[in-house]
């Protein structure tokens, strides 16, 4: 036991030796947090929508065009602008076709192509949602005014009976409620950019421990430490639970580093506050099962190299592929089916899903426990790979004359 401590403790004096390891362990995900936080923050936001420039060029001139236009403004989305990045060009016509579409509608529904009222022009540069948010705006303004004029001109409705008849179609008023729900089904906040960045990076930050762990490992290795504890009777196996110890410690540290940052820092640049949920133990749960892994899997790297520089390029790339794989660079909502399924095959994927768990979804230990367990299994596996291949290189060694 005496042993063990004492190279526990050798561990800990070689990291806060090195510091550009502390560094990338530190400091680098802590920059990733604060600006993806930051940059996503609108991404994630249902008003992000709300407020956009808007250019409207009116060739018509008509009542009906300018009812349009009203209509289009009353939805909030958008406030007019001379240049903006989206414009909406009314074509010459568009009183007189709208007005006379009703008598219109057998001829093109028998085939002749409906001529265009509205062009709706878009920069390249306008994100996706934007540009669904602009063409469901138009879209609805349009309703709204062919509804009105089908109402007075065409169905000479009473004013009363089209006031009700205007509000039950219009879409504001519809008796529709949309919530976000936790695992316990009661109702939760907006899902957050800080809520995906945070628990995000700070799984990569731990599972990126495996470049300063490895690259230690191999230069006790060239340097004859590992032999020599192993000729003084040091087992391969209280060998490499020295090593994870010391990172197990660092790997908690990070994780409530990181999460005080989410809490009070990004809010302090402008970025939404993070909510820890309901349950520490599963936190605690969830972080000491993906510090598992990760310090299995850098283990198992750092036996199986044989140089620094192939510690350095093989652990970056595996940790840069897992992140990429498993959500961490790429919020997995906005990736296709296929990419979504291959997220399954990434410990980074398991171990967001546990940590969304407690601090999106809202729910307990036991809903993150199937994540913990299975991060828990790979870091054992690994592990015991580690164990192996270190079992198998001494008796190679040995064998050499």
């Amino acid at each position: 036991m005496h042993g063990f401590v004492a190279l526990c403790r050798k561990e800990l004096l070689l990291l806060s030796r090195d510091r550009h390891g502390l560094l990338v362990l530190f400091a680098v995900p802590t920059l990733f947090i604060l600006l993806m936080s930051l940059a996503l923050r609108d991404a994630f936001r249902a008003d992000a929508a709300l407020g956009l420039p808007l250019t409207i060029i009116d060739r018509d001139g008509g009542h009906l065009a300018q009812d349009f236009a009203a209509a289009l403004l009353r939805s909030g989305a958008f406030v007019v602008q001379d240049r903006a990045d989206v414009r909406v060009i009314v074509h010459a016509g568009f009183s007189e076709l709208l007005a006379t579409r009703n008598e219109l509608a057998a001829d093109f529904r028998g085939g002749e192509p409906e001529p265009a009222l509205i062009d709706v022009e878009i920069s390249p540069g306008v994100p996706p949602q934007i540009k669904a948010a602009a063409s469901l705006a138009v879209r609805q303004a349009l309703l709204a005014v062919q509804s009105e004029f089908l109402l007075e001109h065409v169905l000479a409705t009473p004013p009363d009976e089209r006031d009700n008849l205007r509000y039950l179609t219009d879409p504001r008023h519809l008796p529709v409620m949309e919530r976000f729900v936790g695992s316990d089904g009661t109702t939760i906040e907006a899902p957050t950019s800080v809520q995906q960045n945070v628990p995000a990076w700070l799984i990569f930050a731990m599972f990126f421990a495996v470049i300063p762990l490895a690259t230690a490992f191999v230069i006790e290795r060239s340097e004859g430490s590992l032999l020599r504890l192993r000729a003084l009777g040091v087992r391969g196996g209280v060998l490499l639970a020295s090593k994870a110890l010391p990172y197990y410690l660092v790997n908690l540290t990070q994780m409530v580093l990181m999460l005080a940052i989410g809490v009070w820092i990004v809010p302090l640049l402008g970025g939404d506050r993070l909510t820890l949920g309901d349950s520490p133990f599963g936190l605690w749960l969830i972080g000491s099962a993906t510090s598992l892994a990760a310090i299995g899997l850098a283990l198992c790297v750092a036996v199986a190299v044989r140089s620094t520089l192939q510690a350095t390029v093989a652990g970056g790339a595996i940790s840069l592929l897992l992140a990429a794989v498993g959500g961490v660079m790429v919020p997995k909502m906005v990736m296709p089916d296929t990419m979504q399924a291959l997220t399954r095959l990434s410990p980074m994927a398991w171990s967001l899903e546990g940590f969304w768990d407690i601090v999106l979804r809202r729910g307990g230990w036991r809903e993150a426990l199937p994540e913990a367990l299975a991060l828990s299994a790979f870091g054992l596996v690994c592990l015991g790979l580690a164990a192996l291949q270190l079992r198998r290189s001494e008796t190679t060694m040995h064998r050499t004359p």
